[in-house]
Formats: structure tokens, C-alpha cells, sequence
């Protein structure tokens, strides 16, 4: 694996953490929490993703040549001599790469599963995978989570990988970010000017892209209170059951009005079927106020 060079930081506190955000933004800077998907983001390609066409030199005495590599700095620079300065040059023209990773590892406040007197759940961003995976009041309560967190990777992913990390990557296939949306989540945000609170099912814009600015990190996820006769479940389809991204996957968070029903409330959110999970809404019409049995439907 060929990384870019960068440095790390190591803040002691979450203002430390927000201030060195706020610092080192203009340079390029990125949280460093697990270490499981950032690790893949900055890797280097080998082959850079545009291939330019030469159009005749000392190296490619034909025209029209395909290459890796830019005739002019191969030329100004002998591949013997530039200690892999030729690959860093083309890659760096493609990918811009942070300069900077702030490590959070030793802010313990940003760690640990609670829930309120209110009876919410409040989970923090450097919480594990493992950590979630076999807590008992969350596969008891908010089911679809644990759930999600299962099929996470394999278990050494889940030991690294927080759920912070695989919430902020904003992936729409991300197995505890879909769930997070099922299960009506709230992200807490902090930066040097405060903090905020953002739905999940808002935070994403597009694929690896969020509605966080500079110098945001975020620090918790507060999940509400199940109501009296609910239950929550993940579903995930993929190509084989275990490290593998999956094709489509489905939360489901359900409440009835009574034991037998009929349907209260019911929040449905659907990943890898578009550029962001997708809450379905329009599945309320067709739920709720029915009676759920083995043969519900529309009409």
C-alpha cells in the first residue's frame, strides 16, 4: 500500500481536537478515529485514474502513446533518481491528500453507551463496532444497530472501526449509518464555534459527502426511546455473508398501538439503492393502520 506522507496529532481533549481542526484546515486535515476506512481513502493508486496520450518525446518516439506518466517530469527526472518522486507527482495531480490526521484515540469521552433517565440512547462517535455489537441493552432495544453492527466487516474491522468513522464516511451502504436512519438517529456535532444536532437521515448530500463544515467533528449519536410494543430489524444483501459490501440493505423500525396492532409508526430506510440512504416514506400510507399478519398488503 502506497500512503501519502502526513502527519499526525494527538489531542488530550475535544477542544484541543476542535482547535487543531479549525488550525489546520487550509493545509488539508481529517479524523483519525478507527483507522479502518480513512487507511483506503488515502491510498495512492498505482494507476492513475486518467491516463493522458503523449504526443511524442524522447521516451515515446511515436504519437498518440497512452501513459502513465508525464513525459516532461520523466524527462527532468530520472526514475533511478527520484526515489519515487515521478509516482508521487502524477498522483498528487489527480488526488489532493490531507497533511494532517488528528488522531482521537485518548478523548474517553467520546467512547462509552449510556442510556438517559429519559430512556434515549446516547452512543459515542469512538465507540466500537465489537463494543455495540454485543451490547445487550442495544440488541434488546434498538435491535436494527446490533444488527447492523453484525455484518459489519469482519471482526477485526469491528474492533478498529468506530461508529463515528462509519457514519462520517457517509457511505450509503454503511452498515450502521443505514440502520441509524431506521432508528430516527441524531448526530452531535462540535467545532471551536459550539456544537449542533443533525438528523441522520439529513447528514448525507451525496456519496462521502455531508452537511458538515470546517473544523466539525462529530462526537455522539443519540438515538430516542423505543415506544411500548415496537421492534427494530437490519437486513443485508449481499454477494457472500461476510466481508463484503452488500448490493442493497433495509431498516425497519416498527411500533403497534397495542400487542395485536394495529400499525403505529413505521420508518423504513433503504441502503446502496441511491447516492444517499433513502428513508421511505411513502410506505407509512400503505402501513400504517393495518393490522400486520402474514399477508399484508395495499388494498
Amino acid at each position: 500500500m502506497i500512503l501519502p506522507r502526513f502527519d499526525v496529532l494527538v489531542p488530550e481533549s475535544l477542544g484541543e481536537a476542535c482547535a487543531m481542526l479549525s488550525k489546520y484546515a487550509k493545509d488539508g486535515v481529517r479524523i483519525l478515529a478507527g483507522g479502518t476506512d480513512i487507511l483506503v481513502d488515502l491510498r495512492q493508486p498505482i494507476v492513475p485514474a486518467d491516463i493522458s496520450t503523449c504526443k511524442g518525446c524522447a521516451t515515446h518516439k511515436s504519437s498518440g502513446i497512452r501513459s502513465t506518466i508525464d513525459c516532461g517530469w520523466w524527462e527532468a527526472d530520472s526514475a533511478p533518481e527520484s526515489d519515487g518522486a515521478l509516482l508521487t507527482k502524477v498522483q498528487d495531480s489527480i488526488h489532493k491528500y490531507p497533511e494532517y490526521l488528528i488522531s482521537i484515540h485518548k478523548i474517553k469521552k467520546l467512547r462509552g453507551i449510556e442510556v438517559d433517565g429519559k430512556g434515549n440512547l446516547i452512543v459515542g462517535a469512538m465507540t466500537t463496532i465489537t463494543d455495540i455489537e454485543r451490547s445487550h441493552v442495544i440488541r434488546e432495544k434498538w435491535t436494527a444497530l446490533a444488527e447492523g453492527a453484525d455484518s459489519l466487516g469482519s471482526p477485526l474491522v469491528r474492533n478498529r472501526g468506530t461508529i463515528g468513522g462509519n457514519i462520517a464516511n457517509a457511505r450509503p451502504a454503511a452498515d450502521t449509518f443505514i440502520p441509524s436512519v431506521g432508528l430516527g438517529g441524531v448526530l452531535n456535532i462540535h467545532s471551536e464555534k459550539g456544537s449542533r444536532k443533525v438528523a441522520v437521515d439529513s447528514f448525507a448530500t451525496g456519496p462521502g459527502k455531508t452537511v458538515m463544515g470546517k473544523g466539525e467533528m462529530i462526537t455522539g449519536i443519540e438515538y430516542p426511546a423505543p415506544p411500548e410494543f415496537s421492534g427494530s430489524a437490519y437486513y443485508k444483501l449481499a454477494n457472500r455473508k461476510a466481508l463484503e459490501i452488500c448490493n442493497v440493505s433495509v431498516a425497519v423500525c416498527l411500533s403497534l398501538e397495542n400487542p395485536d396492532g394495529p400499525v403505529d409508526e413505521i420508518r423504513i430506510a433503504l441502503g446502496a439503492v441511491g447516492p444517499t440512504p433513502i428513508l421511505a416514506e411513502s410506505v407509512k400510507d400503505v402501513l400504517i393502520g393495518k393490522k400486520p399478519d402474514d399477508g399484508i398488503s395495499s388494498s
